[in-house]
């Protein structure tokens, strides 16, 4: 928060990975589903990969 802000804000943060049926994604802060993937452990490990791809992307 600044100095400048009167009061503070609070976000609402919600769930960046979800389970349709049997298969799960996650959506990124655009709001695109990307998926879908087989497991938890898959979609999670997509998201670091594309968090990572996204960063270099940024800083090249």
């Amino acid at each position: 928060m600044r100095s400048t802000d009167k009061e503070s804000i609070h976000f609402k943060r919600s769930p960046r990975y979800i389970n349709l049926g049997d298969q799960w994604y996650f959506k990124t802060r655009e709001g695109d589903l990307l998926g879908p993937y087989n497991s938890i452990t898959q979609v999670h490990s997509a998201a670091q990969d594309f968090v990572v791809l996204i960063t270099n992307k940024l800083h090249s």
